[in-house]
C-alpha cells in the first residue's frame, strides 16, 4: 500500500523538508516536537504532550470531513475498515496538537491487543474492548502461535491499512496495544487461573511465555510493515510515544499480585527479551502495588523508559510524594512519563527534579480538560527550561 512520505529525518534529504511536512502533518511544528521525541528518549529534554489522539479544536477543522453513518453494533463500530477510518479521519479533523502533542490515531482501543490473535474472544463495547479466557486445560490446549490467516490478524491488518490511506500523511497511526508477557498470558488462562498456575505449573507458564515472546515480535513486525513511515520510524498508540524505529510499550498489571521475587522469575527475563527486540521501550507501571517492582525495572539494560500511573488510593503523580521516584529513575539513566499532570504541577515538578529526560502528560489546568491555548501559554513558560 502506498503512502505520502512524511519526513522524520531532515538531514536524511536535500529538498525543503519543513515546507514538505507541512503540507503533509496537520501538526504545524512537527520537526520541533520529533526532536523533542528523540532528545527525551537519550534523556537530554522533555516532551510536553497530552493524552490522547490530539485537542478539540477551537476553530475550523483542518478539513471538510463528513461523520460517517453509525455503526450496526458495537463488532462493526470497531471492526469495519471503512467506518474506522471514516470516523477516524473526521476525529482528526477537528483535533489540534499543539506544544508536543502527538497527532496519532488510535484504530483499535484494545489494552492486550495480542490476546485475541491467540485465541481469547474479543467482547465490544464502544469505549473499550474486553476478553474472555480460551485456555481451558493447560495440558491439552494447543500452542500459541501467531498465524497471519487469523480473523483477527486479517481484521486489525484491514483497519491499520485503511486508516493509514485515509490519514493521507496528515497524522501518525499509533500501532495498537501490542504487547507480549504475564498480561497476554492473564487473558487466555483468566487471572486466578494463572496466578495459581505460577505456583502449581511453573514450567508450562514459562513455555507459554515463551511462546507469547515469539508471537508478539511476530505479530509487532506485520503491524509495523503498515503503519512505519519511510524512513523506519513510527508511533505507538497508546501512551502517544514515537520514535526512528521499533517502537513499543511493555507492562505487566497483572504484577500488582504478586512478590517482586516472582516478578524476577516471571517477568524479567521476558522484558530483557523484549526489550532486545525494541529500538525504543517504555514499562508501563500501573498503580502502587506495583512500585515494589521498580528496583528490577531499573536493572534492565536497554530499557529506556518508565511511566507511573497512580491509582485512586495513592496522591495523583504530580503530587511531590513522587518527584524521589522520578528522581531515582533519572539516576538509572531512564526517561520518566509522568501521568495525568494538571498545568499548575508541571513548574514545581521541573524545578524539584529538573526538565532533562521528562515526558510531562498534561490533560487539565486548574482541574478543567486543558485547552489549545492553554496548552500553548504553557509550553510559551517552559520554553527557560530548555535552554
Amino acid at each position: 500500500m502506498s503512502r505520502p512520505i512524511r519526513i522524520s529525518n531532515p538531514a536524511s534529504s536535500t529538498i525543503n523538508n519543513e515546507d514538505y511536512q507541512m503540507k503533509l502533518l496537520w501538526k504545524k511544528n512537527w520537526l520541533q516536537t520529533q526532536q523533542h521525541f528523540t532528545d527525551w528518549w537519550k534523556c537530554k529534554g522533555f516532551v510536553l504532550g497530552c493524552w490522547g489522539t490530539g485537542i478539540a479544536s477551537d476553530g475550523m477543522p483542518h478539513e471538510d470531513v463528513i461523520l460517517p453513518p453509525p455503526a450496526a453494533d458495537f463488532q462493526q463500530y470497531h471492526t469495519d475498515p471503512e467506518l474506522v477510518s471514516a470516523r477516524i479521519h473526521y476525529e482528526m479533523a477537528h483535533k489540534v496538537w499543539p506544544a508536543d502533542v502527538l497527532p496519532v490515531a488510535w484504530p483499535d482501543i484494545g489494552t492486550v491487543t495480542l490476546a485475541p490473535y491467540l485465541g481469547a474472544v474479543p467482547e465490544y463495547k464502544k469505549d473499550n474492548i474486553w476478553y474472555r479466557p480460551c485456555i481451558a486445560d493447560p495440558d491439552t490446549h494447543p500452542p500459541l502461535l501467531y498465524d497471519p490467516a487469523h480473523p483477527y490478524s486479517r481484521m486489525l491488518k484491514a483497519v491499520l491499512g485503511r486508516t493509514v490511506a485515509s490519514s493521507q500523511g496528515h497524522y501518525f497511526v499509533g500501532m495498537p496495544a501490542i504487547v507480549p508477557n504475564l498480561d497476554v498470558l492473564a487473558q487466555l488462562r483468566g487471572t486466578e487461573e494463572l496466578l495459581i498456575d505460577m505456583i502449581e505449573r511453573p514450567a508450562w507458564v514459562h513455555e507459554k511465555l515463551e511462546e507469547i515472546e515469539i508471537a508478539y515480535r511476530q505479530v509487532f513486525d506485520s503491524l509495523y510493515e503498515i503503519i512505519k513511515d519511510e524512513d523506519g520510524a513510527m508511533a505507538f498508540g497508546y501512551f502517544m510515544l514515537w520514535g526512528r524505529g521499533k517502537t513499543g510499550l511493555l507492562q505487566c498489571d497483572v504484577a500488582a499480585l504478586f512478590s517482586p521475587k516472582m516478578f524476577q522469575d516471571f517477568v524479567v527475563p521476558y522484558l530483557r527479551w523484549s526489550v532486545s527486540y525494541l529500538d525504543y521501550s517504555m514499562f508501563h507501571v500501573d498503580g502502587h502495588q506495583c512500585l515494589g517492582h521498580i528496583d528490577a525495572l531499573l536493572e534492565i539494560e536497554g530499557l529506556d523508559a518508565i511511566e507511573w500511573t497512580p491509582d485512586s488510593q495513592v496522591p495523583p503523580a504530580g503530587s511531590s510524594q513522587w518527584y524521589e521516584l522520578y528522581k531515582r529513575i533519572r539516576s538509572a539513566g531512564k526517561a520518566v512519563w509522568v501521568a495525568n499532570l494538571d498545568a499548575d504541577d508541571v513548574i514545581p515538578l521541573l524545578d524539584a527534579i529538573g526538565p532533562e529526560g521528562v515526558y510531562l502528560n498534561v490533560i487539565s489546568a486548574g482541574g478543567q480538560i486543558i485547552r489549545p491555548w492553554q496548552m500553548e501559554q504553557l509550553s510559551d513558560k517552559l520554553e527557560s527550561y530548555r535552554r
